[in-house]
């Protein structure tokens, strides 16, 4: 099982999702590198797809997926950064996605089972009042 630096990102009462060409959309993240702490791949990693460079992180829990031990962290930005794909990454698209807006999309099971536990139910997503948020908490 690989370890995989998670980011939940929220604003304005949306998620930031990213999609490579053909796939599901899931949170930004990925591996870590040797040596690496999970936190600064999570930075790395956001900064890679997105071309966002956090101003904060806080580590909010674990997650077991069927492939992934996800160590997710809430990051924040400034207010007017405007995230964009980096196709240099393999990133195809990015989104602000709504919690209702979850139900009709590909979202990998990993994403929507972390997406759930922070809007506070048991693995499924169905909370429409996510709100922006400081600190560890997720905000939702």
């Amino acid at each position: 099982m690989r370890v995989r630096a998670t980011v939940l990102l929220v604003r304005h009462r949306a998620v930031l999702l990213v999609k490579e060409r053909g796939g599901p959309w899931f949170l930004p993240g990925g591996d870590l590198r040797p040596g690496e702490l999970a936190m600064a791949a999570a930075i790395r990693e956001l900064h890679e797809e997105t071309c966002v460079e956090a101003n904060a992180a806080a580590f909010l829990w674990q997650h077991v997926s069927a492939h992934h031990m996800h160590q997710v962290f809430r990051v924040a930005i400034p207010p007017e950064v405007r995230p964009r794909a980096n196709v240099r990454a393999g990133i195809e698209e990015v989104r602000w996605v709504e919690l209702s807006q979850l139900a009709t999309m590909s979202v990998t099971p990993g994403t929507r089972a972390i997406l759930g536990r922070a809007a506070g139910g048991t693995g499924t997503v169905s909370r429409s009042d996510w709100r922006d948020g400081a600190g560890a908490s997720p905000g939702f």
